[in-house]
């Protein structure tokens, strides 16, 4: 029988309050539901910037939307699961019946929110805000049955929750969104959990030329070790200026992974005639990019991209062989592992730059 559980959280109060580990009560399972307990969940670029502002979240909240964990209650009329699957959550659900799921946009259905308030996570008498629909910083959480992915055993829980959100962005920005192509020449500024995971998704691709671009050069090295062909220190002018000349012109696709509106600008520029320029990277609500207009008359395009463009249910299960297979390399670009009781080191890490991706571990038996 199906119970409301006690559990420990990471639960923020207001933006930029430290988490706080506290009990909270997990509800049961409703009808298309399922309980899962939470093995890891990365800590996300995404996360960092709610907390520090707020924006798109209620609060107090318990954060966090990249995990993978282990189903262990099923609500009524969930079939294709059972108790013990182990999945990773996906912040994407899909409601079926919207007419972007109809058309096969579900990283754009209408059941997608940032700030999902449920009731199924509490504090005392008060609801906490979900992020995400996922709050993986939680040791067990509800999401619904559509937001959950089956994943082999072959693939650890620690790995494979990177795949729920940031690898997932970076690929599908770059094998998606972007549609690179074999021999084309890629650009991606940027060489955080998701711009490194785009430089895999264009070495996957089969693009000829991957430029990385950052400032940082231990993520540049990294960016190397993962696959990218040139490697850039320089940022702004100086970067597209470089581009265009090792390019002889601009490249084919240019992704933007950094949450700068002015990074995108500097993507959109350094394309040639008929690029595309993707942006993924989260940056402030009211955040603006301006572009010359006459330069789309080049036939160059500027497009946004959520979640890589990717369809969870369908793209999950591909880029969990590309791992296995050692295609997708994410071992790499992950870590530290903190335990929950740690979660606000993780988010330091984070911060100063001292880790790509850092990931809290809630059950190291079940990562």
């Amino acid at each position: 029988m199906n119970e409301a559980v006690r559990v420990r959280a990471a639960v923020v109060d207001e933006p930029g309050a430290l988490p706080r580990i506290e009990e909270v009560v997990v509800r049961p399972p409703r009808k298309g539901e399922v309980r899962v307990r939470v093995a890891a969940c990365g800590i996300c670029a995404s996360d960092l910037h709610v907390w520090r502002t707020g924006e798109g979240i209620q609060f107090p909240a318990v954060l966090g939307h990249e995990a993978a964990g282990v189903i262990e209650a099923l609500g009524p009329g969930v079939e294709h699961l059972v108790e013990g699957d182990r999945v990773v959550l996906s912040w994407v659900p899909r409601c079926g019946r919207c007419r972007a799921c109809l058309a096969g946009r579900f990283h754009v259905g209408a059941a997608s929110r940032t700030d999902a308030n449920d009731g199924s996570l509490s504090r005392g008498d008060r609801a906490l805000g979900r992020y995400m629909s996922v709050s993986g910083l939680s040791e067990c959480v509800v999401v619904a049955a559509s937001s959950v992915v089956p994943v082999p055993d072959a693939l650890p829980l620690r790995l494979a929750c990177l795949i729920g959100c940031g690898v997932t962005t970076g690929l599908g920005a770059a094998m998606l969104s972007g549609e690179a192509g074999r021999g084309e020449m890629v650009a991606v500024f940027g060489c955080g959990g998701v711009g490194l995971s785009a430089i895999q998704g264009a070495r996957i691709a089969e693009a000829a030329i991957r430029i990385a671009v950052d400032p940082n050069p231990a993520r540049l090295a990294l960016a190397e070790g993962l696959g990218a062909t040139h490697l850039l220190s320089v940022t702004g002018a100086e970067a597209v200026a470089a581009i265009r000349e090792l390019t002889e012109g601009g490249v084919d696709l240019a992704i933007e992974s950094v949450g700068s509106a002015a990074v995108a600008r500097e993507a959109f520029d350094a394309l040639a005639p008929g690029g595309r320029a993707v942006v993924v990277g989260l940056t402030g609500f009211d955040a603006e990019v301006r572009i010359p207009m006459v330069a789309l008359l080049l036939d160059k395009t500027l497009r946004g991209s959520i979640h890589g463009s990717a369809d969870p249910q369908s793209d999950f299960p591909r880029f969990f062989e590309f791992a296995m297979a050692g295609e997708l390399r994410l071992e790499e670009m992950s870590g530290p592992d903190f335990p929950l009781d740690r979660v606000a080191d993780a988010f330091e890490a984070l911060a100063s730059g001292s880790a790509v991706r850092p990931r809290v571990v809630l059950d190291a038996d079940l990562a």
